[in-house]
């Protein structure tokens, strides 16, 4: 019996996935759809560095939850030692961490870049508006993470900053029976003074409920941009 190559292995995987899923039709509409010539300004390619610095901020911060403590028994010093055992002992975790800061904020850059784009030259028009609305929603979601994980390593800076952040979004003023400032400063703070209910509920804002937003919103982005295609430029 001969021993099968690489290439028998590969050919086997995808007959395998092909007879239960159109695995190579759905790879190949994808490598092989055609992009215009006017793609090819270096503006058209804002989208694909949100996308890459996305991607990598999810993956430095799967690296980061192996070792980061956000609470421990109602006490955030955790979060903190935690911190500081990811720079100083674990290995290259100084580079993770330094990655994933400098690329959350290049990716602030890059959003607002790609919008400003977009605007320019009139991408938002018909029949494109949901897809704008989409990518408007991403960036205020792409701002909440920043807001969210400012509080994660729990220092001093963090804290006040973020005490600041609550406390102007509790300033809205009671309309009729409705006081909209409070409930929100009650929601972020999980309780009447900002600790460890506070970073619990910014930690799984950050960790759960932000990555999963953000990916079904940049599914529908793709596939948006894929029923009309790239936008002409004006």
């Amino acid at each position: 019996m001969a021993i099968p190559t690489p290439r028998d292995v590969q050919l086997a995987v995808v007959d395998w996935l092909d007879s239960r899923f159109p695995f190579t039709e759905v790879v190949d509409e994808s490598l092989t759809q055609r992009v215009p010539n006017y793609a090819n300004a270096f503006y058209y390619c804002f989208g694909g560095m949100v996308f890459i610095l996305i991607v990598l901020q999810i993956v430095t911060g799967i690296f980061l939850a192996f070792y980061y403590v956000p609470d421990g028994a109602g006490n955030p010093a955790p979060a903190y030692t935690s911190v500081n055992f990811i720079i100083n002992h674990v290995y290259l975790g100084w580079l993770i961490r330094g990655i994933r800061f400098w690329s959350a904020n290049l990716l602030i850059v890059m959003v607002v870049l790609h919008m400003a784009r977009v605007y320019w030259t009139g991408s938002y028009r018909a029949p494109r508006e949901l897809n704008w609305m989409v990518g408007v929603t991403m960036m205020f979601l792409v701002l909440v993470f920043s807001l969210t994980g400012y509080l994660l390593p729990w220092d001093t800076k963090a804290y006040w900053a973020t005490s600041v952040t609550i406390k102007i979004a509790g300033s809205p003023p009671v309309i009729g029976p409705i006081d909209i400032g409070g409930w929100t400063k009650l929601l972020l703070q999980g309780g009447p003074v900002e600790g460890p209910e506070t970073l619990q509920r910014f930690f799984a804002i950050h960790v759960f409920l932000l990555p999963a937003l953000i990916i079904v919103l940049m599914y529908v982005h793709f596939r948006l941009i894929r029923e009309h295609g790239i936008s002409e430029p004006l």
